[in-house]
């Protein structure tokens, strides 16, 4: 069997209080997952963690062939594409759009020097690629949420990464602009050679036909894991949730309705 995209077994993380206990989670080439579950239950833990931006208190991680504390994890995360509004605080407002996309290459923030033209160059065919290319002499600041989640997405495709993880990309905007984003997401995971999606949300209206298969986390536990047909059932959802709710689909789309306490 060839190594997974990423691997977690027995995953734990304290910070003075348990986290994340015992997360065992392996995502391979070809699939698309997204994480559900409710404020507080470990998902942005459980993120910072894959990125090497905390450390786990015990258990194993792999991206690839590369397991953390044996290979230098500042290398290993550029093979790991990060799309989150925590970046926007740290982007300064005069950053130029192309600046932005370009720093993804080493993943840096706010490059002291111009970066090379060939970087510029690949930089404005991926704004291209996201119907974009009218960014290309813009500055990060006045942008709008719609777009700047799109920038962060192609400053993430300049690395050579083997996985994408998307954390709450919809979060701010309304509901045509996430619409329209929810699309072109669905067209980047069906082009060739696409990298794994992981997808965090607390919607399942986001949750796309690309999307192969679920993981569920409650209080710091996964509650259910697998393929999205098995695992998105109305019973896991009121359990993660602890409300009674009913998930309904119209198509490839899911919706969530909060059913009356009997």
């Amino acid at each position: 069997m060839s190594d997974p995209v990423l691997e977690v077994n027995d995953l734990t993380f304290r910070r003075g209080r348990p986290i994340l206990s015992g997360i065992s989670w392996r995502v391979d080439a070809g699939q698309h997952w997204c994480i559900l579950g409710p404020n507080g239950c470990g998902k942005t833990s459980l993120i910072n963690l894959i990125t090497g931006y905390d450390s786990a208190t015990d258990g194993t991680l792999r991206i690839g062939s590369s397991i953390f504390g044996d290979d230098d994890w500042r290398e290993v995360r550029r093979r790991v594409g990060l799309v989150t509004n925590t970046l926007t605080t740290y982007l300064e407002s005069g950053e130029p759009v192309l600046d932005v996309i370009a720093s993804g290459r080493e993943a840096k923030l706010n490059l002291i020097e111009a970066p090379p033209a060939a970087w510029r160059r690949e930089a404005e065919q991926l704004l291209s690629r996201v119907g974009c290319e009218y960014l290309q002499e813009a500055l990060w600041g006045p942008l709008s949420q719609g777009e700047k989640q799109k920038v962060l997405i192609c400053r993430a495709l300049m690395a050579e990464f083997e996985v994408l993880i998307l954390d709450e990309p919809c979060a701010g905007l309304d509901p045509v602009a996430r619409e329209h984003f929810l699309q072109w997401m669905q067209s980047l995971a069906g082009q060739p050679h696409s990298p794994s999606l992981i997808m965090v949300t607390h919607h399942v209206e986001e949750i796309l036909p690309c999307i192969t298969h679920i993981l569920m986390l409650c209080d710091g536990r996964i509650h259910a894991g697998g393929p999205k047909r098995r695992t998105l059932t109305s019973a896991n959802l009121s359990a993660i949730y602890g409300a009674p709710v009913k998930l309904t689909r119209r198509g490839e789309r899911y919706a969530l309705r909060l059913l009356e306490a009997l």
